[in-house]
């Protein structure tokens, strides 16, 4: 294993624990059987964590030759592009709500990543409606807490 491999599993984890921990600090007094602010950030930093000992325990990196690992324009494009939606998703739940942003941008997230050659319009609205549902049923109705309503609708 490289040492960059090393690094980048070590850091996740200390990011992981770090993050739990000051999540653990936020004090929240709640009256209802919502599970507070502190569930979701617990769930992604222990996610960091399992990620970080995984690349740690089974990760084995290929040796590569000079200029293989370098990335075409399009990836580099296709990757922008991820970035830019997961920037407009969040401004689109604090402007428009989950309702409203989801089904859209789970769309957009699909057209990007199945690429032209997968791509099939019927599949994206499949997929984006499932997202859409998964999420609201398990944060709306089994753990009984709000989804973000935009501050426009």
């Amino acid at each position: 294993m490289m040492n960059s491999d090393k690094s980048l599993g070590l850091g996740l984890i200390v990011l992981g624990i770090a993050g739990i921990w000051q999540t653990m600090q936020i004090d929240v007094f709640t009256f209802s059987e919502d599970p507070g602010p502190k569930l979701f950030p617990i769930l992604g930093f222990s996610v960091l964590v399992f990620c970080g000992a995984g690349i740690l325990l089974f990760h084995k990196r290929k040796q590569i030759k000079d200029g293989e690992a370098k990335l075409d324009l399009t990836q580099q494009i296709r990757g922008l592009t991820i970035s830019g939606l997961l920037i407009a998703y969040s401004l689109g739940l604090w402007l428009f709500g989950y309702y409203l942003t989801t089904p859209i941008l789970t769309f957009a997230f699909y057209y990007v990543i199945a690429g032209s050659s997968r791509r099939v319009w019927w599949r994206g609205v499949v997929y984006s409606a499932a997202v859409t549902a998964g999420v609201h049923l398990l944060f709306s109705q089994f753990l009984n807490t709000l989804l973000p309503s935009g501050i426009l609708f």
